[in-house]
Formats: C-alpha cells, sequence, structure tokens
C-alpha cells in the first residue's frame, strides 16, 4: 500500500463515504460543523480538554489552508472523521497530526484510511516525522501507526518516522 498514490485507493461507486482535502470554506462550515457536534469525550481527545464553542471556532477561523492540510471523511449525514496536519517548521520536516473522529462503524478502515492520506501529502511535502499529542492516541490508534513507521512515545507526546512515505517522493530522513 505504501508504493501507491493517495489517488490510487479504491472506494466503490455506491460508498456513502467519501475522502477528501477540505477547502477554505469547507474548513469554516462542515468541519466547524463537526468540531462542534462533538460531544465530550471527543472534545477533550481531539483538543486535549474540554473547550468551548468559541474556542472550536476561533480555531477553525485560523486554520490556513496555505499553511495546514485537513482530510476528511464524511457520510450521508456530514463529517465522521477529520485528522489536521500542521507542519512544525517551513520545510515540513516535521508536522502535528491531529485527530477528530465520531464514526460507529469502520472506525478502524476510515481512520486507516486518512492517516493514509495524510501520511502521503505529508512525505510529497518533505515530512519525516508525525508529532501526535498523547492525548490523541487511543482505540487502537497507535496500532494503525506502527503500521507506518516506527513509533516512539517521549513524554507527552507519540512520534511517528515516516521513512518510506518521505522517500516515495525523492527524499529520505537520514536519521532512520
Amino acid at each position: 500500500m505504501k508504493t501507491s498514490t493517495a489517488s490510487e485507493f479504491a472506494r466503490p461507486v455506491q460508498s456513502a463515504l467519501s475522502f477528501r482535502t477540505l477547502t477554505a470554506g469547507q474548513v469554516q462550515s462542515s468541519l466547524l460543523s463537526f468540531y462542534l457536534g462533538l460531544g465530550f469525550d471527543a472534545r477533550r481527545a481531539r483538543f486535549g480538554g474540554a473547550v468551548s464553542d468559541h474556542s472550536i471556532r476561533r480555531h477553525c477561523r485560523h486554520l490556513d489552508p496555505d499553511r495546514s492540510v485537513v482530510f476528511a471523511c464524511s457520510g450521508p449525514s456530514g463529517l465522521i472523521a477529520a485528522i489536521e496536519l500542521h507542519p512544525l517548521s517551513s520545510d515540513w520536516e516535521d508536522c502535528e497530526l491531529a485527530h477528530a473522529e465520531c464514526a460507529t462503524v469502520d472506525r478502524t478502515t476510515i481512520v486507516a484510511h486518512l492517516l493514509q492520506l495524510a501520511a502521503f501529502a505529508a512525505g510529497e511535502r518533505g515530512c519525516a516525522t508525525f508529532i501526535i499529542p498523547c492525548w490523541t492516541p487511543e482505540h487502537g490508534m497507535l496500532e494503525l501507526l506502527r503500521g507506518m513507521g516506527r513509533v516512539r512515545v517521549h513524554g507527552d507526546a507519540v512520534r511517528v518516522e515516516l521513512g518510506e512515505y518521505a522517500s516515495l517522493h525523492g527524499r529520505s530522513d537520514s536519521r532512520l
């Protein structure tokens, strides 16, 4: 799977799920509505604590599509999962990955597909490592991350080395 491109993921024609990169307008509408609809535990998992509706509106308003990338999975009733990538430097060497979901079925498949899309996009930009706040990896997320590359837990963050994803686009991380 790591040798394919993100556009090659097969999807049945009648699929009720759609995976895409969100535009600035979709961040302000779909992502904002999705985050506002998250319950207390899901907000805590995504943002690291209980956050107000005002804080979520501010977060979405400040997401810069020229700097960050947001991938989402939507179903018939709207978004059910999202991953945000935020570069930690101008060259995208490392980026923070933030994740939220409220899927009730096919959760592992949905999250795995979004992680693949994120890894391909990050590798294309030169990213060698995902850094994920420790409150995010739960419900089997660590197992999915281990399938992507070397995983190390350091204090308050999980680091996932994306060697193969980065090298697919002509850049490999010499630290691996």
